[in-house]
Formats: C-alpha cells, structure tokens, sequence
C-alpha cells in the first residue's frame, strides 16, 4: 500500500513538472517601461519564477509580466548583444518593441528569444479646409 501511494505521489509530480515546462510561444508589442542588465548569475524574480538572465525588460501592455535573455560569451553573443542594442535604442527614444517570449504557465516571467522594431503608423498630417 505504502509502495503504491509513493508511486502515485511521484507520477502525479512527473505531470506536474511535465505541464509546468511546457512553454507557450507568444508575442507582444508595447514600450518598454523597465531595461534591467546584471551580473551573470544574480538572476531575477522569485525562486518559482526565476529568469535565468541578465538583460530583463517590460513592457506597458504587459504589466505583470517580465522577459529577459542571457548576454554570455558564447555562440549566440552576437544576436543577443543586437537585442540587447535594440532594446536600449528603443528605451531611449521611447518606442514600441515587438517581442516574441515562450510563456510557461502560471509563470509571469518569460524567456525572450526575438525582438524588433516596426515604424509607427504616419501621422495623418494638416487638415485641409475648403
């Protein structure tokens, strides 16, 4: 009896842990409201929704939420440090940012993984009165 219960307590942790990984891919745009860069290894957030980071951002339409991405020396430097770039330009100018982030469920902190910038729309210039 004792056996079965241990058992079952463990298939139903291995769901659990299974449900939790699996990450949703989504996408938002909106401006940047915080641009965070820290030491490796400091993380960010809670320990139940820890970013493994060192760039972390967010964004005014997901005010709950934050994302971040690693900044090591390693093969994906090069992209990364492009993000990172982006990200600080549109900070500084105050402009929106598109990101797509893999969403984990019943987490608010996301990974990053993609960012860009698209023109606002134009102005709709004078008016013109007859």
């Amino acid at each position: 009896m004792k056996r079965s219960a241990v058992l079952i307590a463990a298939l139903l942790l291995l769901s659990v842990i299974a449900t939790s990984a699996s990450a949703q891919v989504l996408n938002a745009r909106g401006r940047l409201t915080f641009l965070r860069v820290h030491d490796l290894g400091t993380n960010f957030g809670p320990p139940n929704d820890v970013l493994e980071a060192e760039v972390v951002i967010a964004i005014d339409t997901e005010p709950s939420k934050f994302f971040g991405f690693q900044l090591r020396n390693d093969a994906n430097l090069p992209v990364r440090q492009a993000m990172f770039d982006l990200l600080r330009d549109a900070f500084a100018r105050n402009l929106p940012v598109n990101i797509d982030f893999r969403q984990v469920a019943g987490r608010n902190n996301s990974v990053l993984f993609r960012v860009w910038l698209t023109p606002p729309p134009p102005s709709p210039g004078p008016v013109v009165v007859q």
